[in-house]
This record gives C-alpha cells, structure tokens and sequence, in this order.
C-alpha cells in the first residue's frame, strides 16, 4: 500500500489550520495540525510528516524555536506561513534552517505550488532502490 505524503501546519489560528487542511486535502494529502509547537512535536513523532509549514508568531515556543528543535532532529522540508514581513525575519528564518518562506495572506495556489516544489526536491534526492 502507498503511503500518501503528510503534511503537517503548525499554528495558533484555527481559522488558518481549517484553511490548510481544506487547502491541502483537496490536492490529496494527508494533513495533521498542530496549535502549537509542543503539541507539534509529540504528532510528529507519530505521523511523520513529509513537509511542515510552520507559522512564526505562537504562543509558547515561537516558530523559530520550533523550528530549531526540528533542524537538531530531522532535515523535513519548513515553509514558513506567517504575517510577518520583515526582510530580517526572512533572514532570520532562512538562517535558522527554513526552506521556503509565504506571507499572509496568502494565496492557496502559491502555496501549494511551493510544497510541490519542496516535495520534488525531496523526492528526487532520495535514492531509488533497484
């Protein structure tokens, strides 16, 4: 049996997670949200998620911490999805191991082209067995 790619968002907003999940189940993905970094972690372990979106402004562990802890385990592609648009936060996230970088608002179709994007370079650098 195939296994469908995951998807994972973590946010503080609802609205945006529901967005997201709409968003992303419609082009056939698995989707797992999150409100926030700590509860994040503990569905990662369990659903392995294949891309990760991840907002920058959360109470408790903010997105770049979030962020921090995912680099010290795991090279996941990370779009991060958020209001801030500071070209030093774009540094910042860049710096701290994201890959990619959407604005809020955001247009649906822009984002999923940058996870098919983030998902193609994974896929193809991923050895194929013989």
């Amino acid at each position: 049996m195939k296994k469908h790619t995951c998807i994972m968002a973590i946010d503080d907003e609802l609205e945006i997670l529901r967005l997201l999940r709409n968003i992303l189940e419609d082009e056939g993905y698995d989707f797992v949200g999150a409100g926030n970094g700590d509860a994040a972690f503990s569905l990662m372990q369990k659903r392995h998620p294949d891309l990760i979106i991840l907002d920058i402004m959360m109470p408790g562990l903010n997105g770049f911490q979030v962020l921090n802890r995912i680099r010290q385990e795991s090279d996941i592609p990370v779009i991060m999805l958020t209001g801030m648009g500071e070209v030093t936060t774009l540094r910042d996230a860049v710096e701290f191991g994201a890959d990619d970088y959407v604005r809020k608002p955001f247009y649906p179709l822009e984002l999923v082209a940058r996870v098919r994007a983030k998902l193609r370079r994974v896929t193809s650098s991923q050895p194929t067995l013989n």
